[in-house]
């Protein structure tokens, strides 16, 4: 049995870069080229500060961190009054992929999210690892598409000029 629960970055610090690497490893390293996986704890810990970080654990029975899903929380810059969430990470350990598990974390995670007072949920997955069916079941509806290129700061410089 899994419990899910809202967390300061200080409480799943020490546990939290095992679990992100093995993250990076199984999804993201083949979208973005295998190497430059960075964790960044201060960075983080900074969007905390400015009240702009939820962190929401999965936890097994014994304690151990065994998943999360951390959203970035910041007013909509065009809707007026609109508080919105964008998925930052979603990840949960092998061990812990057993029934409805991804789908009562992130039940727990809008729970969470509305008590801070968030309006609007962006989901996203990678389109190796697509989560329409999961987001779905949540209520959510498909808006957008989102493409990544990576631009090599030569030619950042020449488009500044």
């Amino acid at each position: 049995m899994l419990t899910f629960q809202a967390e300061p970055l200080a409480r799943v610090k020490e546990e939290a870069p095992a679990l992100a690497r093995a993250h990076w490893d199984e999804v993201e390293a083949s979208m973005h080229g295998g190497p430059g996986y960075s964790l960044n704890l201060a960075q983080y810990a900074s969007l905390e500060q400015l009240d702009m970080l939820v962190l929401v654990a999965a936890r097994q029975e014994d304690g151990r961190l065994c998943g999360y899903a951390a959203f970035t929380v910041l007013p909509c810059p065009h809707r007026q009054g609109v508080t919105l969430a964008a998925l930052d990470g979603l990840y949960l350990a092998p061990e812990a992929r057993r029934g409805l598990a991804a789908l009562g974390l992130l039940r727990a995670a809008e729970k969470i999210l509305i008590q801070r007072g968030v309006d609007l949920v962006q989901y996203s997955s990678p389109d190796s690892r697509p989560c329409d069916a999961l987001y779905r079941r949540l209520g959510a509806r498909r808006t957008e598409t989102i493409w990544h290129r990576e631009l090599e700061r030569q030619q950042q410089k020449s488009l500044m000029q």
